[in-house]
């Protein structure tokens, strides 16, 4: 399982950081007069690697929309002890 609501995001200010996971945070749709803001989670019932594929495009088109300060340079997984898979985001 991704779990997209413990993103670890690297290489840039705490605002900004904090501006990316409420962005990774939130599920597309569910922010009225934006419903293009947050993830499309419909992303996480594919099967790992496809997800992870779809998780790297998505995070990085939204970061170029909602957070134009930064640019994502690589997006990582890295299992937790629930062997849960989080997104490690580095961006520039």
């Amino acid at each position: 399982m991704i779990n997209i609501n413990n993103v670890s995001i690297i290489g840039t200010t705490a605002e900004i950081a904090e501006t990316l996971k409420n962005i990774f945070s939130t599920p597309q749709g569910t922010v009225p007069f934006d419903r293009n803001f947050g993830i499309d989670i419909g992303i996480l019932d594919e099967s790992i690697n496809l997800a992870q594929g779809k998780l790297t495009v998505e995070f990085a088109r939204k970061v170029q929309q909602y957070e134009p300060r930064v640019k994502v340079k690589e997006v990582t997984f890295i299992t937790d002890d629930d062997n849960n898979l989080i997104p490690k985001v580095r961006v520039e």
